[in-house]
């Protein structure tokens, strides 16, 4: 049966990150989202033999001596992986990101010129150029309805502009996030979930299995709050 919907190229291109071009990987971007499935592992796959020969974390690159970095892991120029991050499992990280502290990054890939602050969480997920996510970043990635979490079989669905769901195929599947996104403190997004380049996400906000579309601000409702004079308890 052939594959339909958006393609990968119609929410992140590939071919527009001048490290993801130059190691071949631009040749997913005309590929429907359900046919790739493994989002992230085609593109390692790709960018593997565009490299051919050459060091896998490039010379001008900078990992910290207390980061833990995988054998099976890209790291284009320039980019930094600060302490006590990990970075495993067939990731790609691209020219000029920054990985600050305590960070987990696996079966993914980010885009060039973008910045994760501390302890964000990013897995099987493809992320756009420039994105900037803030402390306490996460993507999900498998379905609480599995009946072993800690080997998930169910696949994760993404969702249409239409609503509708199709299957990845993967039962690890996490989200695909377009250029200039941008994530305050606390962000939860995915499994299935798709983020449209330019979006912002407030502090806290959660996103499920949702297409998002370009240049979207999500917040969350106002609480309210009321701010009073204190009186009782303040030196004198």
């Amino acid at each position: 049966m052939k594959a339909f919907g958006p393609l990968l190229g119609d929410v992140v291109r590939l071919g527009d990150d001048t490290c993801l071009k130059e190691w071949g990987a631009d040749t997913l971007d005309g590929e429907p989202i359900a046919a790739v499935g493994d989002l992230s592992g085609a593109v390692y796959d790709l960018v593997c033999a565009g490299l051919g020969d050459r060091p896998r974390i490039h010379p001008s690159a900078y990992v910290s001596p207390l980061a833990n970095v995988g054998d099976d892991v890209v790291i284009g120029p320039g980019a930094a992986i600060y302490e006590y991050s990990t970075v495993r499992g067939r990731t790609v990280i691209s020219r000029n990101v920054h990985v600050g502290y305590g960070c987990e990054i696996s079966r993914s890939v980010i885009g060039q010129n973008s910045e994760l602050s501390h302890r964000a969480t990013v897995c099987c997920s493809v992320i756009g150029q420039r994105t900037y996510f803030a402390v306490g970043l996460v993507t999900a990635v498998c379905l609480l309805s599995n009946p072993d979490m800690l080997r998930p079989s169910r696949p994760v669905h993404f969702a249409l502009p239409n609503g509708q769901r199709v299957s990845t195929g993967q039962p690890k599947w996490g989200a695909l996030i377009g250029d200039d996104v941008r994530t305050g403190i606390g962000v939860a997004i995915g499994p299935g979930a798709v983020i449209g380049a330019r979006t912002v996400l407030h502090a806290g906000v959660t996103v499920t299995t949702a297409w998002i579309p370009p240049d979207s601000f999500l917040s969350l409702p106002a609480t309210g709050y009321q701010i009073e004079p204190r009186s009782e308890g303040v030196p004198s």
